[in-house]
C-alpha cells in the first residue's frame, strides 16, 4: 500500500489489509474530506511512522507479518482481531515448525506493531498468550543456540584465498576479486554487520596516512537514530594480501571506473560541482556485470552471507557454519583470544551490553587460568 495515497481506507483491518505490505505501512490518519493541510500532514505522519524502526527491523517484521497473515487467511480468521488466543495458537504452530524463541519473539513483535498501527488493542500479557510463550521458552531451554562460525584470521585467509570462484566470467574476475577482498577485510576489521557493510558510501571510508582507514558507520542496530560512529582500522603493511587498506585501494581502482564516478549534469553556465559534493554518496560496494562493468547500484545485505558461504565451500569448509555475522564475530573472537581489553573490543563492536560482548571472549577465558590444569598436573601452571 502506498502511504502517499490520500484515499481513506475504512475500518482498522484495512490499515494493513495487504499481506504483502511491510509492517509499518500506515493508512493515512485522516479521512479525505478533511482540510487539505490536515490530509497532507496525515500522509506525512504515516511516512514518519514507517521510519520509526530501522530497515532491517521493518524487513523482519514484514516477513513475519506476511507469514501470520497467510496462516490467518487459511483459517478464515482476521489477522487484526486483537485476540491473544489466536496469536497463541499461531506461535504454537510455528514452534512446532522448529522456529526458535528468538524468531517467535520477532513474530510476536511484528503482530503487536501491526495492531498498534491499525489502532486495534492487543494485550500480549494475556495469560492465554503469556503462558504459552513461557512454556515454549522452557521447552527450548536445552536447545543449543546456533552461532555463525567466527572468521578468525586463519580462517579468513583461507576464505580470501578461495575467491573468486573458478566459474567466474574472466572479464569480471579482476573486479570481483578486488570487491570480495575489500568487503571481507573491511567487514572484519570494522566488525561490521552485513547491513552496515553494504550501506557504506564512498565518503564513509577515508585513508589516514601512516595508519589505515577511517570508517564511518552512519546507522546501525544499536544506533537507529543515525548519530554515527567513526571506527579506525589499521593497515597491515607487513602482509599486503591481508591488509584492509591495500584491499580498499585495489577496489577503488575499479570503483572509479563506474558510470557514477562522473560529475552530474549541470545547467549551462552553472559552476562545476566539487568532487566532495557528488562522490560521497554513491555506494562503496556495487554490482558488477559479467563483462566486468560496475553498475553503481547498491547491493543487498544477503550478498555478504552468500559470499562467505561460497568462499567457505571453495575453501573446503562447511558453508552452513558461515553467515554474514562471521566477519564481525571473527574480529571480536580474535581480540578476545589475544586478551585485549574489553572496553577496546566494545569500542570497535559498538556493543552497549557488556554481557553480550563477553560472549566473544568467554570461550577463550574458559581455558586461561583454569583451576583444573594445575590440579591435574600437580601444581604445574598451564597456559
Amino acid at each position: 500500500m502506498d502511504t502517499a495515497d490520500p484515499s481513506w481506507t475504512g475500518p482498522p483491518d484495512a490499515a494493513i489489509a495487504d499481506a504483502d505490505a511491510p509492517v509499518g505501512a500506515l493508512s493515512p490518519l485522516w479521512p479525505p474530506d478533511a482540510a487539505p493541510d490536515l490530509a497532507a500532514l496525515a500522509r506525512r505522519a504515516a511516512q514518519f511512522a514507517e521510519k520509526s524502526s530501522g530497515p532491517g527491523t521493518r524487513a523482519a517484521y514484514g516477513s513475519a507479518w506476511r507469514a501470520y497473515s497467510a496462516w490467518c487467511a487459511g483459517l478464515g480468521a482476521a489477522p487484526l482481531s486483537g485476540d491473544p488466543g489466536l496469536i497463541a495458537l499461531y506461535l504454537t504452530k510455528r514452534a512446532g515448525d522448529g522456529l526458535a524463541v528468538s524468531s517467535l519473539n520477532v513474530a510476536r513483535a511484528a503482530i503487536r506493531s501491526a495492531h498498534r498501527l491499525a489502532g486495534v488493542p492487543l494485550d500480549l500479557a494475556d495469560p492465554r498468550l503469556a503462558l504459552v510463550m513461557e512454556g515454549i521458552s522452557r521447552s527450548q531451554a536445552g536447545r543449543p543456540r546456533r552461532q555463525a562460525a567466527a572468521a578468525v584470521p586463519d580462517l579468513l585467509r583461507r576464505l580470501l584465498a578461495a575467491l573468486p570462484a573458478p566459474n567466474t566470467p574472466p572479464a569480471a574476475a579482476p573486479a570481483l576479486a578486488a570487491r570480495h577482498r575489500a568487503m571481507l577485510l573491511l567487514g572484519f576489521g570494522a566488525a561490521l554487520r552485513r547491513s552496515e557493510l553494504v550501506a557504506l558510501r564512498l565518503g564513509d571510508v577515508t585513508v589516514v596516512e601512516g595508519r589505515g582507514l577511517s570508517v564511518v558507520v552512519r546507522q546501525s542496530k544499536t544506533d537507529q537514530h543515525g548519530k554515527g560512529r567513526t571506527l579506525a582500522v589499521w593497515a597491515n603493511r607487513t602482509d599486503p594480501d591481508f591488509c584492509p587498506l591495500a584491499a580498499y585501494e585495489r577496489w577503488m581502482e575499479f570503483r572509479r571506473q563506474a558510470a557514477d564516478w562522473t560529475p552530474p549534469l549541470q545547467a549551462p553556465g552553472a559552476p562545476a560541482l566539487p568532487a566532495s559534493a557528488w562522490q560521497a554518496e554513491p555506494p562503496l560496494f556495487c554490482g558488477i556485470t559479467p563483462s566486468g562493468g560496475l553498475t553503481g547500484t547498491p547491493m543487498a545485505d544477503k550478498i555478504v552471507a552468500r559470499l562467505l558461504k561460497q568462499a567457505a565451500l571453495l575453501a573446503g569448509l562447511d558453508p552452513a557454519r558461515f553467515a554474514g555475522h562471521s566477519l564481525r564475530r571473527g574480529l571480536l573472537t580474535a581480540a578476545g583470544d589475544l586478551q585485549l581489553p574489553l572496553i577496546d573490543l566494545m569500542r570497535q563492536s559498538r556493543h552497549r551490553s557488556v554481557a553480550t560482548a563477553l560472549t566473544y571472549v568467554e570461550a577463550g577465558d574458559a581455558w586461561r587460568n583454569n583451576i583444573t590444569g594445575p590440579v591435574f598436573s600437580g601444581g604445574t601452571a598451564t597456559s
